[in-house]
């Protein structure tokens, strides 16, 4: 009789209790920081890699060395560019695509995260004169 008394008493007990359901929600917050990080760097690309095809085709549109000009718009980032010109009605154009690899960081059973964002600017080209 005594040993079910203790026996009650210890399933009874609610000791404990906290730090196991803390150790059961833990890994799923930690997973939607990684996530709400991951996001943060997508964004993060899509900013930068817009404000560097905008810089390249400025310094395009006037004649001057626009892979330069992306590349100290879009430090940081990995970044490959190209450029071409288009005629349309209302005179010639250059466009500036940039297309830079999103930083990535590794998540647990997700793994890394290997993509690529395409951005692209087009600008009125000036005259030379």
């Amino acid at each position: 009789m005594k040993k079910l008394k203790r026996w009650r008493r210890w399933i009874g007990n609610e000791r404990g209790s906290q730090l196991i359901e803390f150790l059961a929600v833990f890994p799923m917050i930690v997973m939607a920081l990684l996530f709400i990080w991951q996001m943060a760097l997508v964004a993060y690309t899509v900013v930068v890699a817009e404000a560097a095809a905008r810089d390249g085709a400025r310094v395009a549109a006037v004649g001057g060395d626009y892979e330069a000009a992306v590349e100290r718009a879009a430090y940081g980032l990995d970044v490959s560019s190209n450029s071409y010109s288009s005629s349309t009605d209302y005179g010639e154009e250059v466009t500036v695509t940039v297309t830079a690899s999103i930083p990535s960081i590794k998540i647990p059973f997700i793994g890394k995260i290997e993509e690529t964002l395409t951005a692209d600017a087009s600008m009125p080209k000036e005259d030379e004169d």
